[in-house]
């Protein structure tokens, strides 16, 4: 199955997980990180569940789910968490036809979405999958990637993102601005910061923008 990689905005939207155990708890985890309503559908729950629904982080519908209980909710993604096959396939099958996308936590699960691994550095998210053929790869590669990614990259991502509106102003053509980011990254700034010299590192920065906003007017 070829799938469509892509970065979901959840914020103010509801997501609903049918079911109440471990792998509820961890959903629910990333999904409020995103900003996402969450309600979950289920007769028992996880203690982290019962934790954020005391906190009113979360809706709880203490109940085991029937057909119908999604549509009122209009969610934008549902999870069929539960350990029975044929009720996740019934979540799966109310989901579909009121236009939510779903995913069945089961192996052999139906599913219109995956979650990937992530790694998360500030403003930086890497995603890896393997399309869910060797969850065991996914998990060495993100450890190789991990070690690799340190705060320095979080630190020029900070410094791009707030230079990058001057730029784009100053800037007109994208071949230029390509230029541009190509020489911060190539320069020896990420060394620099490695080496614990963000002051330095800093006025190398500002230094290669300036040059080339000068060179622009």
């Amino acid at each position: 199955m070829n799938l469509y990689p892509v970065m979901l905005n959840l914020e103010d939207r509801t997501c609903v997980i049918v079911g109440g155990g471990a792998v509820a708890a961890r959903k629910v985890d990333h999904l409020l990180n995103a900003g996402a309503y969450v309600t979950v559908i289920s007769p028992e729950l996880h203690p982290t569940l019962i934790t954020l629904a005391r906190d009113n982080k979360i809706t709880v519908k203490q109940v085991a789910y029937t057909s119908g209980m999604l549509a009122d909710l209009k969610p934008t993604l549902v999870f069929a968490a539960t350990d029975d096959k044929s009720a996740n396939q019934q979540v799966v099958d109310e989901a579909r036809s009121i236009g939510a996308l779903v995913n069945a936590s089961s192996e052999q699960g139906e599913r219109d979405f995956i979650n990937m691994a992530t790694i998360q550095r500030g403003d930086i998210t890497i995603a890896l999958s393997t399309g869910s053929a060797s969850p065991a790869l996914v998990t060495h590669l993100q450890r190789q990637i991990d070690t690799f990614i340190g705060d320095e990259y979080v630190t020029l991502s900070t410094w791009m993102g707030q230079a990058r509106p001057l730029v784009q102003a100053a800037i007109k053509s994208q071949s230029e601005r390509a230029a541009l980011w190509r020489r911060v990254l190539e320069s020896s700034i990420l060394d620099t910061l490695r080496q614990g010299e963000a002051s330095t590192a800093q006025q190398l920065f500002d230094q290669i923008i300036h040059e080339a906003l000068d060179h622009s007017v």
